[in-house]
Protein backbone atom coordinates (compact mmCIF):
# COMPACT_ATOMS: atom_id res chain seq x y z
CA UNK A 1 0.00 0.00 0.00
CA UNK A 2 2.81 2.45 0.86
CA UNK A 3 4.49 1.85 -2.52
CA UNK A 4 1.22 2.56 -4.39
CA UNK A 5 0.73 5.75 -2.35
CA UNK A 6 4.29 6.92 -3.14
CA UNK A 7 3.75 6.31 -6.87
CA UNK A 8 0.46 8.22 -6.76
CA UNK A 9 2.11 11.12 -4.90
CA UNK A 10 4.97 11.24 -7.43
CA UNK A 11 2.50 11.36 -10.34
CA UNK A 12 0.45 14.05 -8.62
CA UNK A 13 3.56 16.22 -8.07
CA UNK A 14 4.74 15.83 -11.65
CA UNK A 15 4.22 19.04 -13.58
CA UNK A 16 5.86 21.49 -15.94
CA UNK A 17 8.64 22.48 -13.51
CA UNK A 18 9.61 18.87 -12.85
CA UNK A 19 9.46 17.98 -16.55
CA UNK A 20 11.79 20.86 -17.39
CA UNK A 21 14.20 19.77 -14.62
CA UNK A 22 14.25 16.21 -16.01
CA UNK A 23 14.86 17.44 -19.57
CA UNK A 24 17.64 19.75 -18.34
CA UNK A 25 19.38 16.66 -16.94
CA UNK A 26 20.03 15.26 -20.43
CA UNK A 27 23.44 16.16 -21.84
CA UNK A 28 23.03 14.49 -25.24
CA UNK A 29 20.68 12.28 -27.22
CA UNK A 30 20.37 10.76 -30.67
CA UNK A 31 17.37 9.29 -32.42
CA UNK A 32 15.78 8.16 -35.66
CA UNK A 33 12.81 10.15 -36.96
CA UNK A 34 9.99 9.76 -39.42
CA UNK A 35 8.27 12.98 -40.44
CA UNK A 36 4.99 13.12 -42.32
CA UNK A 37 4.12 16.50 -43.83
CA UNK A 38 0.70 17.34 -45.13
CA UNK A 39 0.79 20.51 -47.22
CA UNK A 40 -1.81 22.28 -49.32
CA UNK A 41 0.61 22.49 -52.27
CA UNK A 42 1.06 18.69 -52.32
CA UNK A 43 -1.47 16.16 -53.57
CA UNK A 44 -0.28 13.54 -51.07
CA UNK A 45 1.57 13.68 -47.75
CA UNK A 46 5.37 13.68 -47.94
CA UNK A 47 7.34 11.36 -45.66
CA UNK A 48 10.95 11.95 -44.66
CA UNK A 49 13.27 9.86 -42.50
CA UNK A 50 16.60 10.48 -40.87
CA UNK A 51 18.45 11.10 -37.63
CA UNK A 52 18.39 13.69 -34.88
CA UNK A 53 21.16 14.58 -32.44
CA UNK A 54 21.17 16.96 -29.51
CA UNK A 55 24.05 18.21 -27.34
CA UNK A 56 23.10 20.35 -24.37
CA UNK A 57 22.40 23.11 -24.15
CA UNK A 58 22.13 24.51 -27.67
CA UNK A 59 23.25 22.22 -30.49
CA UNK A 60 20.76 20.31 -32.62
CA UNK A 61 21.24 18.46 -35.88
CA UNK A 62 18.58 17.02 -38.16
CA UNK A 63 19.93 14.84 -40.94
CA UNK A 64 17.29 13.87 -43.49
CA UNK A 65 18.25 10.72 -45.38
CA UNK A 66 15.18 10.32 -47.59
CA UNK A 67 13.53 11.34 -49.81
CA UNK A 68 16.36 13.90 -50.32
CA UNK A 69 19.54 14.17 -48.27
CA UNK A 70 19.69 17.37 -46.24
CA UNK A 71 21.38 18.46 -43.03
CA UNK A 72 20.10 21.19 -40.70
CA UNK A 73 22.48 22.24 -37.90
CA UNK A 74 21.69 24.72 -35.16
CA UNK A 75 24.75 25.61 -33.09
CA UNK A 76 24.25 28.44 -30.59
CA UNK A 77 22.78 31.21 -32.79
CA UNK A 78 24.06 29.85 -36.10
CA UNK A 79 22.03 27.83 -38.57
CA UNK A 80 23.45 25.93 -41.52
CA UNK A 81 21.50 23.94 -44.08
CA UNK A 82 23.26 21.71 -46.58
CA UNK A 83 21.81 19.52 -49.33
CA UNK A 84 18.19 19.47 -50.36
CA UNK A 85 16.84 19.15 -53.89
CA UNK A 86 19.41 21.62 -55.30
CA UNK A 87 22.30 20.43 -53.11
CA UNK A 88 22.96 23.97 -51.88
CA UNK A 89 24.43 25.32 -48.65
CA UNK A 90 23.37 28.32 -46.66
CA UNK A 91 24.26 29.70 -43.26
CA UNK A 92 22.71 32.48 -41.21
CA UNK A 93 22.13 33.74 -37.70
CA UNK A 94 18.82 33.22 -35.92
CA UNK A 95 18.91 36.93 -35.12
CA UNK A 96 18.49 37.59 -38.86
CA UNK A 97 15.62 35.10 -39.18
CA UNK A 98 13.23 35.85 -36.29
CA UNK A 99 10.41 33.93 -37.97
CA UNK A 100 12.48 30.74 -37.74
CA UNK A 101 13.95 31.58 -34.33
CA UNK A 102 10.62 31.06 -32.60
CA UNK A 103 10.04 27.69 -34.19
CA UNK A 104 13.59 26.48 -33.51
CA UNK A 105 13.60 27.75 -29.92
CA UNK A 106 10.38 25.88 -29.19
CA UNK A 107 12.17 22.59 -29.76
CA UNK A 108 15.63 23.58 -28.49
CA UNK A 109 14.36 25.16 -25.24
CA UNK A 110 12.21 22.09 -24.59
CA UNK A 111 15.20 19.77 -25.09
CA UNK A 112 17.31 21.94 -22.77
CA UNK A 113 14.59 22.17 -20.13
CA UNK A 114 14.83 25.96 -20.46
CA UNK A 115 11.40 27.14 -19.37
CA UNK A 116 12.36 30.84 -19.34
CA UNK A 117 13.29 30.77 -23.04
CA UNK A 118 10.29 28.63 -23.90
CA UNK A 119 7.96 31.13 -22.19
CA UNK A 120 9.70 34.03 -23.98
CA UNK A 121 8.46 32.67 -27.32
CA UNK A 122 5.35 30.66 -26.37
CA UNK A 123 2.39 30.36 -24.08
CA UNK A 124 3.15 26.93 -22.60
CA UNK A 125 0.35 24.52 -21.74
CA UNK A 126 1.27 21.30 -19.92
CA UNK A 127 -0.85 18.21 -19.40
CA UNK A 128 -0.26 14.60 -18.46
CA UNK A 129 1.89 12.55 -16.14
CA UNK A 130 5.53 11.50 -15.99
CA UNK A 131 4.62 8.45 -18.09
CA UNK A 132 2.80 10.41 -20.83
CA UNK A 133 2.97 14.19 -21.07
CA UNK A 134 2.14 16.86 -23.67
CA UNK A 135 3.34 20.41 -24.14
CA UNK A 136 1.25 22.72 -26.30
CA UNK A 137 3.20 25.76 -27.44
CA UNK A 138 1.24 28.74 -28.74
CA UNK A 139 3.38 31.55 -30.26
CA UNK A 140 3.47 34.85 -28.37
CA UNK A 141 4.57 37.06 -31.29
CA UNK A 142 2.60 37.83 -34.43
CA UNK A 143 5.74 37.16 -36.49
CA UNK A 144 6.01 33.60 -35.16
CA UNK A 145 2.25 33.06 -35.36
CA UNK A 146 2.49 33.86 -39.06
CA UNK A 147 4.58 30.69 -39.52
CA UNK A 148 3.36 28.34 -36.78
CA UNK A 149 -0.04 28.14 -35.12
CA UNK A 150 0.84 25.39 -32.63
CA UNK A 151 3.67 23.08 -31.65
CA UNK A 152 2.65 19.99 -29.72
CA UNK A 153 5.44 17.98 -28.07
CA UNK A 154 4.68 14.58 -26.56
CA UNK A 155 6.88 12.42 -24.40
CA UNK A 156 7.49 10.22 -21.41
CA UNK A 157 9.80 11.10 -18.53
CA UNK A 158 12.81 12.92 -20.07
CA UNK A 159 12.19 11.62 -23.59
CA UNK A 160 10.42 13.29 -26.49
CA UNK A 161 8.49 10.86 -28.70
CA UNK A 162 6.63 13.17 -31.08
CA UNK A 163 6.71 16.75 -32.33
CA UNK A 164 3.69 18.02 -34.25
CA UNK A 165 3.49 21.45 -35.85
CA UNK A 166 0.52 23.21 -37.37
CA UNK A 167 0.78 26.23 -39.64
CA UNK A 168 -1.91 28.92 -39.94
CA UNK A 169 -2.53 27.86 -43.57
CA UNK A 170 -3.42 24.29 -42.54
CA UNK A 171 -0.07 22.63 -43.31
CA UNK A 172 0.82 20.03 -40.69
CA UNK A 173 3.92 18.04 -39.74
CA UNK A 174 4.01 14.97 -37.50
CA UNK A 175 7.49 13.78 -36.45
CA UNK A 176 7.77 10.52 -34.54
CA UNK A 177 11.05 9.97 -32.71
CA UNK A 178 12.68 6.68 -31.74
CA UNK A 179 15.57 7.37 -29.42
CA UNK A 180 18.86 5.49 -29.76
CA UNK A 181 21.18 6.94 -27.14
CA UNK A 182 20.75 9.28 -24.16
CA UNK A 183 23.34 10.58 -21.71
CA UNK A 184 22.33 12.15 -18.43
CA UNK A 185 24.39 14.96 -16.92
Amino acid sequence: MARAQTAATNQASFGLQRLMAELAGVSSASAQFTERKTMQVLTAPMTATGTLTYSAPDRMQKTTLSPVAEQFVLDHDGVSITGGPNNQSESYSLAKAPQIAGLVEGVRATLAGDLATLEKYYVVQFSGTNAAWRLRLLPRSAASAHFVRLISILGSQDRISEIDTESPNGDHSEMTISENVRDAK
